[in-house]
């Protein structure tokens, strides 16, 4: 913990491939270090490891890799893009808060939670997908991700929490395939167009305008199929 906290001008490291795992704070505010990989041995990640390093523009992360803490990358605000590996299963509270560069996010299918504020200030996120597995969307999710340009919200959600979509500005249409209305906390969805369309299942466009919170758009469509084009 703390190996290398606060070294504002190490711009490069190499780890050993004898390391296993990188404890909490390892790494944070490294404000110069610019890239890092980690090694194939490493399975664990610690909290706050990697946040705050402005200048992080790239990370590999190993197929080794079978957790990682709570605000590990937070602040990385010139990371790019990120691919997340099989072994991680759980994807921990505002891992990539305020990683206002991070545009491309790749999620395996094997993911089952995605936690408060995981991706919360990611300015240039355009898209997402949500993984198949996950049955809720936790509080403040994609807060303030105003790139967002659609959403989909797979049929195994059953709740939405509060700010979870707050101030996606960007978002042209949703998707949301559950034949019952997710429950939603308040402000879900607050600070957006509403009334952008958003597509449900045929059959149950007067629950959605029914529920609350859901009630705050205007315009729902039913689909059968959910292929949806946008005319621009």
């Amino acid at each position: 913990n703390y190996a290398f906290h606060h070294c504002s001008s190490l711009t490069s490291i190499t780890i050993p491939n004898s390391v296993t795992s990188i404890g909490n704070y390892a790494f944070y505010n490294c404000s110069s270090l610019t890239s890092i990989t980690i090694p194939k041995g490493v399975t664990s990640i610690g909290r706050y490891a990697f946040s705050y390093c402005y200048s992080l523009t790239s990370i590999t992360l190993p197929e080794s890799l079978t957790s990682i803490g709570k605000y590990a990358f937070s602040d990385c605000s010139s990371l790019t893009s990120i691919t997340i590996p099989n072994g991680i299963t759980s994807i921990a509270d505002y891992i990539f808060a305020d990683c206002s560069s991070l545009s491309s996010i790749t999620l395996h299918e094997g993911v089952t939670s995605i936690g408060e504020g995981a991706f919360a200030g990611c300015t240039s996120l355009t898209s997402f997908t949500i993984p198949e597995g996950i049955t809720k969307i936790a509080r403040a999710t994609f807060n303030g991700c105003s790139a967002l340009t659609s959403i989909t919200i797979p049929e195994g959600i059953t709740s939405i929490d509060g700010y979870a979509f707050w101030g996606c500005s960007g978002l042209t249409y949703i998707i949301s395939k559950p034949t019952t209305p997710p429950t939603c906390g308040n402000n879900a969805f607050w600070n957006m167009d509403n009334t952008i369309p958003v597509y449900v299942p045929c059959g149950c466009v007067n629950a959605y305008k029914a529920a609350m919170n859901w009630k705050f758009f205007k315009n729902f469509q039913s689909s059968d199929q959910f292929t949806i084009t946008v005319q621009s």
